[in-house]
This record gives C-alpha cells, structure tokens and sequence, in this order.
C-alpha cells in the first residue's frame, strides 16, 4: 500500500519508458486558470508590487466569465499571491524573497445558510455552497425563517455569536434584519438587497428577469399579461418592478387588477389564476414567481379547457427540475452561479480579513420550451394593435 505523503506512482510503457500518470482533467475551469496564473507568478513574469492584469483582460484570455476568472482571482487572494483593491485593480504580493510575515484571516466555526422559504431555489444554493465550504474544510448549517422577521433574527443572533460566516435570505418584511440600522457581522445577504446594507450582496438580477419575459410575452402578440406573485418570496417586489417596466418600455399601461399577490406553491398559482380569469376572462398570458406557481396556473387553465402552449402562454421561475419536466418557458435567474459568487466573496473575505462591500449581481437567463406560444386571433384585429418585433 502506498503510503500518504509519497510520490505518484509512474505509468509503464510498452518500450519501457516511464511517465507520470495523468493529470485529472475533471476540475473546475477557475482551478485551471487559477493554477497557470500560480505558475506565471512563481516564474517571475511578475514581481512584488506590479499591476496584475484585470478581469476583463484574463476573461478575454481563457475565453470565459467574470464570474470564472473572478473565481480564480480568489484563490491567488487567499493564497496571498496577490491583492485586491476596490476600484483600484490587483497587485502581486508575491517575490521569491517575500518576508515570512503572517497576513491577519477571517475564520469561521461554521457556514449558516438562512432562508426564508424552502423551496427549489434554496435548495440549488444550499448544494452549491455546499460543495464550496467542502473544499475548505468548513461544515454548513440550513435553517428557515419562514419570512417571519423575529425568527429571522434569533437565527441570526445565535450563528453571529458562535462565529459562524451567515448567508442570509433576508424576510420581505420592513422590520428585516436587512434594514436594520445596526450592522450585521460575518453576513453575506442573497437573493434580497438593500442599498442601506453595508456589507457584500449577492443577487440574482430579478427585475431584469421580469422584464425580458414580459417583453417576450409582448413580442407573441399579447396585450393583457398577468403576474402571479408570492407574498414570501424576496425577489417578489423587483420582478414587480420589471414586469411594470417591460410593459412601459413597449407603451403598454400598467393594469394593477392584472397583478395577484398568492401563497407560494401549485394551489397558490391555481388560486391566483382563477382570481384573474374571474375579473379578466380573456387574459391568456401569465408570468409566475416560481415554477410551482405556473404549475398551478397551468393546471388551472386546463381545467378550463385551455392549454398552456396552445391557447395561452405561462412563463414560470426558477428553471427548477419541474420546469423540464413540464416543458415550461422559465427565468432561469443563475441561483447555482449565485452560488459561485458567494464562495468566491467568502474567499476573499477570509484572506483580506474583512468582507468586501457592495452588490454582485448574477444575470438571469430565459429558457424558452413549450408552454409559450403566438397569442390567438383576436375577434377584432383592430383592436389588438401591431406586434412587437
């Protein structure tokens, strides 16, 4: 048995020779970026105090995301090959003659992942950091709130005093630990942001979200289009605010009695849907919160006799496993990218010894599938107006 701590043992050849055995080609892109900057770092190519190249220099180079290279940069962070600047750009702290001083690290006993809802979404996050806190050897902890702002933070309270590093899904309440005027220590906040929080946010661009699938909505030929919203779910008042916006960038006047406010979940969208065929019996375009709520809208409108795909469109979010399944038209709003950046910011806070501040936003993404197709013929031409292309 090979002992721990010993050299690989060699590959034979059939003419004898001798050879390292392959390297594992399964890592993460970031790594393998991460290694070949090590390697031009240790080489020399740059010294102690020089400007390293920035993101947008090595996205262009290894042909991939900021999100990827942004990864890489970390590490080199953590490592103390380099340093970041807000603003200013990165500098090598590396040379083959660097003193043996001790750079001052944040360290936790624990991850604690706070949320508010249990739901797909979360669940994506919660594998994804995960996997992260894995590779440096820190255990993760999974609590609920339920959007009840007490519980929210007696949570938090009990994880701040035992040094745990806190994501936080914040309440979509005012009395949220989010507005306090008080900071949070260790905290990193997801999916929810509010520019009076100091410390590093991580989120999903959900207005922009909201607003492409409206206009995607537009683009087929609708007029009357429906939000299904959810009274627990924190992205609830951005894709509000994109979905008002999507209609005023096409001039379309914003209808509140087309907005419904639910609970969260398949009976909720089914609700939610029947409340607005009971005030607008001709609507037949749906954007949801999440993919369970379209589920329910759709179940609804076949109970009607109308087919989601065919004689009306529903766009859900989430792009959770039911959204395949089910072929539904989903905003895909990168919660496993969001994920990624929150590792990426927790790295980076552990080598600086303090959290970067500002808010880090993850683009959405629309995944077209069955359930989204031209608006029918209306009675009177003349009344639906020119498509928008």
């Amino acid at each position: 048995m090979q002992k721990s701590g010993s050299p690989r043992p060699k590959v034979a050849h059939g003419d004898g020779s001798m050879s390292p055995p392959p390297v594992e080609v399964n890592r993460y892109l970031y790594e393998k970026i991460y290694a070949e900057l090590k390697e031009e770092i240790l080489s020399g190519k740059y010294k102690k105090g020089d400007w390293f190249p920035p993101e947008r220099v090595l996205k262009n180079r290894f042909n991939t995301t900021h999100l990827t290279v942004r990864n890489a940069l970390a590490k080199l962070v953590l490592d103390g090959y380099i340093e970041r600047y807000s603003g200013k750009g990165t500098v090598v702290l590396y040379s083959r003659g660097r003193s043996s001083e001790t750079r001052r690290q944040l360290r936790f006993t624990r991850a604690h992942l706070i949320v508010g809802t249990i739901d797909t979404a979360n669940a994506i996050l919660l594998e994804s950091l995960e996997q992260g806190f894995r590779r440096l050897s820190i255990p993760v902890r999974f609590s609920c709130h339920h959007g009840d702002a007490l519980l929210e933070a007696s949570l938090h309270t009990t994880a701040s005093e035992e040094d745990a590093l806190i994501i936080l899904e914040p309440a979509a309440s005012e009395a949220s630990l989010l507005h306090s005027a008080d900071p949070l220590r260790n905290t990193i906040v997801v999916r929810g942001s509010d520019d009076r929080f100091a410390g590093p946010q991580v989120v999903t661009d959900d207005r922009r979200g909201a607003s492409d699938a409206v206009r995607y909505l537009l683009s087929l030929g609708f007029r009357e289009i429906a939000l299904l919203s959810a009274s627990l779910v924190v992205s609830g008042e951005k894709q509000m605010r994109g979905y008002e916006e999507g209609l005023a960038l096409q001039g379309i006047p914003l209808d509140k009695s087309l907005i419904v406010n639910g609970t969260p979940g398949m009976e909720g969208g089914a609700a939610s849907c029947r409340r607005i065929l009971a005030g607008h019996e001709n609507c037949r375009a749906f954007l949801c919160a999440s993919d369970e709520t379209a589920a329910g809208a759709i179940a609804l409108l076949m109970e009607r006799g109308l087919a989601a795909g065919r004689d009306c469109s529903v766009i859900g979010w989430g792009n959770t496993p039911l959204a395949e399944a089910i072929g539904l038209t989903t905003v895909d709003p990168g919660i496993s990218r969001l994920g990624e950046q929150v590792m990426a910011t927790v790295v980076e806070a552990m080598a600086r010894g303090a959290f970067p501040e500002g808010i880090f936003t993850v683009a959405p993404e629309l995944k077209l599938r069955s359930s989204c197709a031209p608006a029918p013929p209306a009675k009177d031409e003349r009344l639906r107006g020119p498509r928008i292309q």
